[in-house]
């Protein structure tokens, strides 16, 4: 599966918060500086997860954003379709413009399932999984 930059910053940015103090909002800047983007891409995709429901969003001297109690189940999956959409859209390996069950390509009933496999294994997946094992990486390091 190939991802935009917006799901890999939303990806990356959600990992980073959730490492994080528990109740502690993160700055933008903070994640824009850990990730390397510009701030204003960073804050732009924070305030989307933070309209769906992943992230609470705190103003004013001290605020940013953090991780909701509700959030602690997040998987890849969610943060892949809150950003783009339905992860499998219909498209052929080969390129073909029609490709469906009834005009298959040869590829098409196995892409399809190697597809299906790969939904299922990102949604077992969690951000705070990931966080810990990401940052444990880090620090052992």
């Amino acid at each position: 599966m190939v991802l935009s930059k917006a799901t890999e910053q939303a990806l990356r940015g959600l990992i980073y918060i959730a490492a994080q103090q528990r109740g502690e909002p993160v700055l933008s800047r903070e994640i824009a500086d850990y990730l390397g983007v510009p701030v204003q891409c960073i804050t732009k995709i924070m305030r989307s997860l933070a309209k769906r429901g992943f992230l609470g969003s705190v103003k004013g001297r001290g605020g940013g954003f953090l991780l909701l109690p509700a959030a602690e189940s997040l998987n890849i999956m969610d943060v892949v379709e809150a950003v783009e959409g339905h992860p499998l859209s219909p498209h052929c390996v080969l390129g073909l413009k029609v490709c469906a069950d009834e005009t298959a390509c040869p590829l098409h009933r196995q892409w399809t399932d190697l597809r299906r496999q790969e939904v299922d294994w990102l949604r077992t997946q969690t951000i705070c999984e990931l966080a810990k094992m990401t940052f444990s990486k880090m620090q052992v390091a």
